[in-house]
């Protein structure tokens, strides 16, 4: 098991948000089970915590984006909304 872990840092970077959160409410799913065992809840948690951190990043990206965006007063839809009024 020690290589799938070493594994999923280089798949998380290849999936999308979407299917990252996916991945994180499947972890998060698995973990709730009362049944798990403490290195696999372990191992589950480690993989969330970095996955959680992932998609905090591409979100935090994808606000600064859009700030400089409307900050050049550039968005597209507003500029086609305003002028149809």
């Amino acid at each position: 098991m020690a290589k799938t872990a070493a594994k999923t840092p280089k798949v998380q970077s290849t999936l999308s948000i979407s299917q990252q959160m996916a991945k994180l409410a499947e972890l998060v799913e698995q973990l709730e089970d009362p049944e798990i065992e403490l290195e696999t809840a372990l191992k589950l948690y480690e993989e969330g915590v970095k996955l959680s951190g992932a998609i905090q990043h591409t979100l935090e990206v994808a606000e600064q984006r859009v700030a400089q965006v409307a900050e050049d007063g550039s968005l597209p839809d507003e500029e086609h909304a305003e002028g149809e009024d």
